[in-house]
């Protein structure tokens, strides 16, 4: 006698914990070997963690191609639920290692930002909050703030390239500026006359440079093609172009935010005030989502906001 065929049965047993991490990173990375790289395992335990968690979900979770991996849609799915439940559990473990620890916050930003901007007023924040501590990487590397556990990064980048997610903390700006000493010699009326001093310039592998030299501004300023009179020095770093100007040895085109404050301070003075050319590049911040509710880390992002927003303005 014919028997009716009954429906598989829905999987009900919870699926075991010790493949998330490995199924989370190869979800972030789209790729095995990184993942397994980041967590210091081989790659053929990534895949086989993987292959387990197929298994126990009942469905294919990456669609594997020869050179790359896509995420199908339980495993985006998947990955979603996956990234919330560990940024969770990572943000109380650190909560719980941090008991009768001091409270770090961790920021990576550019060389330049943290030596003209950041390091001068970060006494302040010390000040007003002597419990945490900050922890300055001075580097522009790309850095993966989930797998360093770092907790902000403060990136220049272009308007088109902003990244995901990322907080407007400033559109730049970019000026000539010198030493007032220089300006008392003689007087600037065009901006060919600028010509007479050194001009200060950033080597052209530095980021952006070829989009903020003395040719770029000129040009913006209606003055076409101008030869520098008194020669060029070229620096690698925005900081020693700064400190050149202060000191009396040219005119460098200084950006936001660094002219407000140079300017505001009396180091330097902008002969040509009218002419400031959008720097088409912004300082932006991004937090680690994983750290973000962390009292001390919302603290230093309070305070880093209120300390663009308190900056000296540019006088028109």
């Amino acid at each position: 006698m014919p028997t009716r065929s009954t429906p598989r049965a829905r999987r009900t047993r919870p699926i075991a914990l010790a493949s998330l991490r490995g199924f989370e990173a190869a979800a972030r990375r789209l790729s095995f070997t990184a993942a397994a790289e980041e967590l210091h395992l081989t790659q053929s335990s990534i895949s086989r963690q993987v292959a387990a968690l197929e298994r126990q979900v009942g469905a294919a979770l990456f669609v594997r191609k020869t050179r790359a991996l896509e995420l199908t849609a339980a495993g985006a799915a998947l990955q979603r639920a996956v990234q919330q439940a560990l940024a969770s559990i990572d943000q109380c473990v650190g909560e719980i290692r941090g008991v009768g620890h001091a409270r770090r916050v961790t920021l990576t930003t550019y060389a330049s930002f943290a030596s003209l901007w950041l390091v001068p007023r970060l006494a302040g924040f010390q000040r007003a909050h002597p419990d945490i501590e900050i922890r300055l990487d001075a580097s522009d590397r790309v850095v993966d703030l989930r797998a360093e556990d770092v907790d902000l990064a403060i990136r220049w980048v272009p308007h088109e390239r902003t990244p995901p997610g990322a907080t407007l903390l400033v559109d730049d700006v970019v000026a000539p500026a010198l030493s007032p000493r220089l300006l008392e010699q003689a007087a600037v009326h065009a901006p060919a006359d600028l010509a007479r001093w050194p001009l200060l310039d950033l080597d052209d592998s530095v980021a952006g440079a070829r989009r903020l030299n003395w040719a770029s501004w000129f040009a913006f300023a209606g003055a076409g093609v101008v030869a520098p009179r008194a020669g060029r020095l070229v620096f690698s770093f925005v900081d020693q172009a700064v400190q050149a100007a202060i000191r009396g040895q040219g005119v460098a085109l200084v950006r936001s935010p660094f002219l407000q404050d140079c300017v505001a301070s009396g180091d330097l003075v902008m002969p040509l005030p009218q002419l400031r050319m959008p720097a088409g590049f912004r300082h932006v911040l991004v937090v680690n989502p994983a750290t973000a509710r962390r009292a001390h880390v919302e603290a230093f992002v309070a305070w880093l906001h209120a300390q663009f927003q308190q900056a000296p303005r540019l006088a028109d």
